[in-house]
């Protein structure tokens, strides 16, 4: 199998070497700038057009308003598209790439990286158990990497719309955005609040690029319980039980899951749904 790899800033290095971590080797780079490869200590082909690129899949890991045009183009010709999140940033244009997929018989897969968490999956577990719950509060709050190609609400909050939607199962009743700058200079709306509610519970959203401490921590009420969550500790705590569990990296899970032919198409257009409100 030949892979392909398109973008190798930040997230493009981290799955270069999960897949390198997981016994992938025929991997062929496309990136303009010069790749310093002391990340990983051993070299790939780099090349510097993506039409170019010889593979049976490709992971397009490049800024948001990009994805569109690359990955229309690999699945067109049939190929196996990985796209790091956000897919798009309109329901039209991720419909559009879906049935471009389906129409030459491959498969668009979206790296909803919190889809494939562990914590993720007790919590569901536990829901299922006990019932929804009354509240959520989720805080995704740090001192960057701000970005450049979206604001905070498609970068920070997409993570916890896809937990949502993942842990409810269901789409909201009413969606709610207020994108504002904490840092007058920001390039791009650093922080956003966001107020989604469901049947029976209702999330409050907070992220910032621009925060002074890091803040992982969702609040979870239920009806006779709270639940704390912290993705910074990997900690799932209720009523003084300890749920955490040990497992394997989210990425990894992610890949194996587009490797074995997975499409989340369902939860991709929930989510797009949900970020493109406009309050």
């Amino acid at each position: 199998m030949n892979i392909g790899i398109i973008g190798l800033g930040y997230w493009g290095k981290i799955t270069l070497k999960t897949l390198v971590q997981l016994g992938y080797q025929n991997i062929t780079v496309c990136e303009t700038s010069p790749v310093d490869w002391s990340f990983l200590g051993s070299k790939y082909k780099v090349i510097d057009n993506y039409k170019n690129l010889d593979c049976d899949k490709v992971f397009v890991l490049t800024p948001a308003n990009t994805h569109f045009e690359i990955c229309n183009y690999f699945l067109n010709k049939g190929i196996d598209v990985f796209c790091e999140k956000p897919l798009t940033l309109s329901t039209h244009t991720c419909r559009q790439l879906y049935e471009v997929a389906e129409k030459n018989c491959c498969q668009l897969f979206v790296d909803w990286l919190f889809t494939f968490n562990s914590s993720v999956h007790k919590i569901k577990s536990l829901i299922e158990r006990w019932g929804k719950p009354r509240s959520i509060i989720c805080n995704r709050m740090n001192w960057g990497p701000e970005r450049y190609d979206v604001n905070a609400r498609w970068d920070l909050a997409s993570h916890d719309v896809s937990i949502l939607s993942y842990l409810l199962d269901d789409k909201p009743l009413d969606v709610r955005w207020f994108d504002f700058k904490r840092d007058i200079k920001s390039n791009q709306n650093d922080s956003a609040v966001g107020i989604i509610t469901y049947e029976g519970t209702v999330a409050q959203i907070n992220v910032s690029w621009k925060h002074g401490t890091k803040n992982r921590l969702y609040t979870m009420e239920f009806e006779d319980r709270i639940l704390y969550w912290d993705d910074s500790t990997c900690s799932i705590t209720c009523s003084g039980e300890n749920y955490s569990e040990a497992s394997e990296p989210p990425l990894h899970v992610s890949i194996k899951s587009f490797m074995n032919g997975y499409s989340n198409k369902d939860i991709t257009m929930i989510i797009t749904e949900i970020l493109q409100h406009e309050s």
